[in-house]
């Protein structure tokens, strides 16, 4: 059974914790007193160790291991939530923790999906098979719930992993029967959490080219009025009109 690999996650779920901390620490010290911005910057250095461990590859060398780390930032923010969450004089330092947690969960749920898919092989096939798929259901619940969490690359890693789940779990009539009803039913799994997963990326991926091209098209209508000679000689007019108004209205 191939394997999901997608390198550098930690980078880009580095980069917006580390944003989302030092937004904190910048911005909401004014309304903190002393002992709670003991707390929190505490827990802003302990953050910022956990990613500089995250980023280590010689320290978590698995997609388990960054999963610990990232599930580990979970925890202690959610903690800070819970404490600040009825406090309107901290609205805007929940809703940094909420886009912190919002990542941050996203990416630890692709990183113990992708552990599942991809590490601690035993060789067993059945065995094997029953934790890619649990894997792949987990993968196919973070890409339908998280997936603007995620970039495009990202995306297009996942969505070619999922393809080649479906190639490779394909059968005939004649292998379906020759299976045992529980290996038929791991494999059906598979393929049925893959197609989800690519027809979430896929609409997505359509969506968002979409809104890309609407965006080029009135870019491009607006370059085209200013590029039009009837248009600025219209544009010209009623500024003319408005200037006169202006001027009778000083005298």
């Amino acid at each position: 059974m191939k394997t999901i690999q997608i390198e550098g996650l930690e980078k880009n779920i580095s980069k917006i914790v580390l944003a989302d901390i030092q937004y904190i620490q910048e911005n909401l010290n004014d309304v903190l007193r002393n002992s709670e911005k003991t707390i929190i910057e505490n827990l802003i250095e302990e953050t910022r160790f956990l990613i500089q461990q995250a980023q280590d590859n010689s320290r978590t060398k698995t997609y388990y291991d960054k999963y610990l780390v990232f599930d580990k930032i979970n925890k202690l923010w959610f903690d800070l939530h819970k404490h600040y969450k009825d406090s309107i004089k901290m609205i805007d330092l929940i809703e940094t923790i909420n886009h912190l947690t919002n990542y941050s969960i996203a990416y630890s749920q692709l990183f113990i999906s992708l552990s599942l898919i991809n590490e601690n092989r035993t060789d067993k096939y059945k065995q094997d098979l029953e934790r890619i798929v649990s894997g792949f259901l987990l993968l196919s619940e973070t890409i339908d719930i998280f997936i603007e969490s995620f970039s495009i690359s990202e995306l297009e890693q996942i969505n070619y992993g999922a393809e080649n789940a479906i190639c490779i779990s394909s059968r005939n009539a004649i292998e379906y029967f020759e299976e045992d009803l529980e290996l038929s039913h791991l494999v059906t799994n598979l393929r049925a959490y893959s197609s989800l997963i690519l027809l979430r990326v896929e609409r997505y991926m359509a969506n968002t080219d979409s809104k890309q091209e609407n965006n080029y098209n009135i870019d491009f209508q607006l370059r085209e009025m200013a590029n039009d000679s009837e248009i600025q000689l219209e544009i010209k007019s009623i500024n003319e009109e408005f200037l006169m108004t202006e001027m009778d209205g000083l005298t």
